[in-house]
């Protein structure tokens, strides 16, 4: 009997026949086909027209995109060269039409949230009225790797696809080889940031460490810092603290208080009419008003969103006794806090208190921050008599300046 066929064998060998006598085939189609080419000229290379005239073409619309994160003189001179340089740029390019400066000044290039003027330019480009970006570099465009990644994306699917090129890296999205480029530089960028942000960090808590930390007092009712840096006591704000703490001690619950300032039209820390007790009780806890100072009450949590949070035993704090001019008395801050222990319990007490009335002279408002800072902020519905109180604390305030 005839031998067994080992077909297992036979196929692959059949396989490898074929296959390479298919590749050899396509070789030599590939070598035929430039050999005619070559002798016969098949293929006629026909070359673009040449523009005789700018206006022939739609001109390409290009704008640019600022950003500092701070807004310190020294930042705000980088920001304006920044503008006026793509300006300039953009316009002595004969082949683009000028679609504006979209920019962000002291703010942060972690998130888009805040960004207003990058929102704005995304806006323009999905409604086709840029066809191409220009920013300094991949850190102005942003320093959150999924932010620029994403938005680089979005911008590349719309269609027509609006490009974005980074001056000082020398690259762009409409090379598709830069695309790895433009990865790795934003993870960089990011990583800068985060380390910017922890150097940050560590210099304020060792200032806070030393005793040197100047905290802020914008939102603190009854204080402000004089040009020196000095804490100083807002005696017209202060009356509305002593009212605060005296009211409570008295026996009115935080949503009397509340409802005793708006209807004496006082503003809150903020600049709003309408009290919360939330901002009640903190005024109420807040030891800054005994001259005592805590810091590091809250923390940043994650450098790409500036969220604060309270800080429960997860950093030191830092406990300055006598830190500066108190507000309330020793005495009557230790029974206030002992009061707010025990409020739940008050509180249903309270509405057999009578509440004694804010006392009627003139609240006026000192500018804490700005251009403005140290000016008081007149009020244009005063009779004549609060406007002459007003002068009467100007020259008791002139007076004590004096008197040190």
């Amino acid at each position: 009997m005839t031998k067994k066929l080992d077909g297992k064998k036979i196929e692959e060998a059949r396989r490898q026949k074929t296959q390479s006598k298919r590749n050899e085939f396509e070789k030599q189609q590939i070598r035929d086909a430039f050999e005619a080419n070559k002798t016969q000229k098949r293929v006629v290379i026909i070359p673009p027209k040449p523009i005789t005239e700018v206006d022939d073409v739609r001109k390409t619309r290009v704008c640019a995109y600022c950003r500092v994160s701070t807004a310190e003189e020294n930042q705000a001179g980088s920001f304006e060269i920044q503008c006026q340089h793509f300006k300039q740029y953009i316009e002595n390019n004969p082949m683009w039409d000028f679609a504006g400066i979209f920019s962000d000044e002291g703010i942060s290039g972690t998130s888009v949230e805040k960004r207003k003027g990058f929102q704005k330019m995304i806006e323009a480009a999905k409604n086709h009225d840029v066809d191409m970006i220009l920013t300094k570099s991949i850190s102005r465009f942003g320093r959150n790797i999924v932010d620029i990644l994403t938005n680089l994306r979005l911008l590349s699917d719309l269609n027509p696809p609006v490009s974005v090129h980074f001056e000082t890296e020398g690259i762009g999205t409409t090379d598709g080889k830069d695309s790895l480029i433009i990865m790795i530089l934003s993870a960089l960028a990011q990583l800068e940031s985060q380390q910017k942000s922890e150097a940050i960090k560590a210099g304020i808590r060792y200032r806070m460490q030393e005793g040197i930390y100047k905290f802020s007092v914008i939102n603190t009712l009854g204080y402000y810092r004089d040009h020196f840096g000095k804490i100083k006591i807002d005696d017209a704000e202060a009356d509305i603290v002593r009212f605060i703490y005296d009211s409570f001690i008295e026996g009115a619950s935080l949503e009397q208080i509340a409802e005793a300032l708006a209807e004496e039209r006082i503003k809150t820390p903020k600049e709003l009419y309408k009290w919360r007790t939330g901002t009640i009780r903190n005024i109420l806890s807040n030891e800054k008003y005994c001259g005592d100072a805590l810091m590091q009450k809250t923390y940043t949590k994650n450098f790409l969103t500036h969220k604060s949070v309270k800080n429960r035993n997860f950093l030191p704090m830092y406990f300055t006794e006598n830190h500066h001019d108190a507000i309330i008395s020793r005495e009557k801050w230790n029974r206030t806090q002992e009061l707010l222990q025990s409020y739940n319990e008050r509180r249903r007490l309270s509405n057999k208190v009578p509440l004694k009335i804010v006392p009627k002279r003139v609240i006026a408002t000192k500018s804490k921050n700005g251009v403005i800072q140290g000016f008081f902020l007149l009020n244009a519905s005063w009779t004549k008599s609060e406007r002459a109180e007003f002068l009467k604390i100007l020259r008791s305030l002139n007076n004590i300046e004096n008197e040190r």
